[in-house]
């Protein structure tokens, strides 16, 4: 029968593709032209052609594949050999190709759905150890049944469950240590093997012994990276040590806790051995864990010298000769420890196509979110295919880890959030608020100009400078006037002053903090509007009353009181005035299309945009009264949607 041998399709395969349907398949199971079409052009599908080779003929195309490339499946859609060549075992070497891609691709399971009344077909695949999962009637058609089944993979002839916890060393026959569930790999082997190219399940550990630029090490660390692979440490870990600029201001984020911890030092200062975070130092476990959190590489040592202040002196990265020497058993207890630590709250049980973070903090006094909604939107995250992680300032290095970031901090240009979002950018998340909404929103001179040019209403307003401040020109302002500091939020920095004598004297202490202060005219109502908009459409519509006694929806002032927020009111999106939707949505349109709430007034008819904030409110029993879980679906849909689109465009940074 000659040579046989396997490739992906091309365009030009259509013809031979759809003549093998309509001779291996009824009519209603067949698959149209435009269909094998999408298979072959999909990003998330894959077909195969399988040709023979007999002496110096061309290759002959006898049979076909095609395949549904899930994250941790391969779902066998179509397989068929041409009548002309049945019973030579083409079927099972092509097959037999699928198991060993699915192993490639590092993948649970290989999955595909056979007649029920095709029993010959159905023992062929029990032949391949496909197991029956489930009954499916009417699949083809009325009185047309399926069965579902699947392939499990395993990792090792023992039959070993795959871990995807790898190890990486420059010569595995040095290593002389038992690690349960860790597979000890060379550099070498990692760099080139098929399966680790072909698979993202990995979570790695680069203990090589030299990290610097164009080493093993450092290639390991990179391919590891722009393989998706869980990682430590990262290039950006290995240079961010290298700096002692950087090292001083990651340790910034820990001043307060290494300030106590350090208090009862002496003036010779303190060096610490941190190994995968555990030291020898067990008064200083809680500070070496933190110090790890911080710097991710595996070893190193830390000097802390006092200089005012604790500040560190000194990092040195430790190699993997050094630490086995000199500390085993807490090499031994650390690396163990390390994969045995639950960093993943996901269940075995199910699958998730894409993994979500959620940026919090669970102390701040007025997040966005409540911890309700937060729970309502990792339910809807999880409903539509996402594993659902919250994630806190310090999970800055585990950005890559994740598919999409949803921020529900309040955000600043100033603060970690904004990083958040910048870095989860460039490497390519879906990001809800992106960098340039938390920069443009932030920012109400900004905010200011852009409505003025599209001609939207917005109060009357001034820029106000330092010098050109004159008491002339104020005395020309009406009162009362709303002052607004260029930056801020949740209405901080924005005050009311009602005469000339109250307006220079805000100006005096607001000019201390900025050189521009906007001032605008005063508009009194009752409530302000409200309006969710995602993907340029309305999502929500609340009435914010003002605080009792107070002209803001906050009073600022007094926080601690009953009435320091007004109440609040969901309305259906069709009883909303018009001219109230269509200035939120197109004011919200100018600064992008993700997730944002416009601040309106109506005044006699007329819309006024008073803000457009990118990190709008949902809370429980407010935003959501009308739409309940419906809400948090749609923002959810709305992520999945943008992480599909996003797998086949290009990207370009800022």
């Amino acid at each position: 029968m000659g040579r046989l041998q396997i490739r992906e399709a091309v365009l030009e395969d259509l013809d031979f593709l759809h003549q093998l349907e309509g001779c291996c398949f009824p009519c209603h199971r067949q698959s149209s032209r435009r269909s094998l079409r999408t298979s072959i052009t999909s990003a998330s599908q894959q077909t195969y052609i399988l040709e023979r080779i007999k002496n110096k003929l061309p290759p002959a195309p006898v049979g076909a594949a095609t395949v549904f490339c899930y994250k941790h499946a391969l779902r066998i859609y179509s397989i068929a050999i041409h009548p002309d060549y049945r019973g030579h075992g083409m079927g099972d070497f092509l097959l037999r190709y699928l198991i060993g891609l699915a192993q490639l691709r590092g993948c649970d399971r290989l999955t595909l759905e056979a007649d029920s009344h095709n029993r010959a077909l159905i023992d062929w695949y029990r032949k391949f150890s496909f197991v029956t999962v489930e009954q499916l009637e009417d699949y083809y058609g009325p009185g047309e049944p399926a069965c579902r089944m699947v392939h499990r993979l395993r990792q090792t002839p023992d039959s070993a469950l795959f871990t995807g916890n790898v190890i990486v060393v420059d010569q595995v026959r040095r290593w002389r240590f038992a690690i349960p569930g860790v597979e000890i790999v060379s550099a070498r082997d990692y760099l080139s093997a098929e399966r680790f190219r072909n698979s993202e399940r990995y979570h790695v550990l680069n203990l090589c012994q030299s990290y610097r630029t164009h080493s093993l090490g450092y290639y390991v660390s990179l391919l590891a990276a722009a393989r998706n692979h869980r990682l430590i440490p990262s290039v950006m870990a290995m240079k961010d040590v290298a700096n002692m600029a950087i090292a001083q201001s990651l340790t910034e984020e820990i001043r307060p806790f290494l300030d106590d911890k350090l208090q009862r030092i002496g003036p010779d200062g303190l060096e610490l051995m941190v190994v995968l975070g555990k030291t020898p130092r067990r008064e200083f476990a809680d500070l070496a864990k933190k110090l790890f959190t911080l710097f991710e590489i595996p070893f190193f040592i830390v000097q802390f010298a006092r200089n005012g202040s604790w500040k560190i002196r000194q990092i040195r990265p430790l190699s993997l000769t050094q630490v086995t020497r000199s500390q085993p058993e807490l090499f031994q207890e650390a690396v163990t420890r390390y994969f045995q630590k639950k960093r993943h709250r996901r269940t075995q049980l199910k699958q998730y196509k894409y993994d979500l973070a959620i940026l919090v903090d669970p102390k701040e006094k007025t997040p966005p979110s409540c911890p309700q909604a937060l729970e309502r939107f990792r339910r809807a995250g999880e409903q539509i295919g996402f594993f659902v992680e919250f994630i806190g300032k310090m999970d800055y290095r585990r950005i890559c880890e994740f598919d999409a970031l949803f921020i529900r901090e309040t955000t600043a240009i100033e603060n970690h959030t904004y990083r958040f979002a910048r870095h989860a950018y460039t490497e390519g998340l879906v990001v809800i608020d992106d960098p340039w909404s938390i920069l443009h929103c932030s920012n109400k001179i900004y905010l200011h100009e852009r409505l003025a040019r599209a001609r939207l209403r917005q109060p009357r307003s001034w820029l106000l400078t330092k010098t050109a401040a004159t008491p002339e020109r104020l005395r020309a302002l009406p009162f009362p006037l709303v002052l607004k500091l260029p930056e801020s939020s949740f209405s901080l920095g924005v005050y009311k002053v009602g005469d000339l004598s109250a307006l220079q004297i805000r100006l005096k202490q607001m000019f201390a903090q900025s050189d521009l202060v906007i001032a605008q005219e005063f508009l009194e109502t009752a409530f302000d509007w409200r309006i969710g908009v995602l993907d340029h459409a309305p999502l929500f519509a609340c009435k914010y009353y003002m605080a009792r006694g107070h002209w803001q929806v906050y009073n600022w002032g007094d926080e601690t009181s009953a009435d320091f927020a007004g109440q609040s009111e969901a309305i259906p999106l069709q009883q909303v005035p018009p001219h109230i939707l269509k200035a939120a949505v197109k004011s919200s349109s100018l600064i992008g299309d993700g997730l944002y709430g416009v601040d309106l007034k109506d005044v006699q008819g007329q819309a006024y945009v008073i803000e457009i904030n990118d990190n709008p409110n949902i809370d429980v029993g407010i935003e959501d009264a009308l739409l309940q879980d419906e809400l948090y679906l749609r923002i959810m849909a709305s992520f999945f949607s943008r992480i599909e689109r996003e797998r086949h465009q290009p990207r370009y940074l800022l």
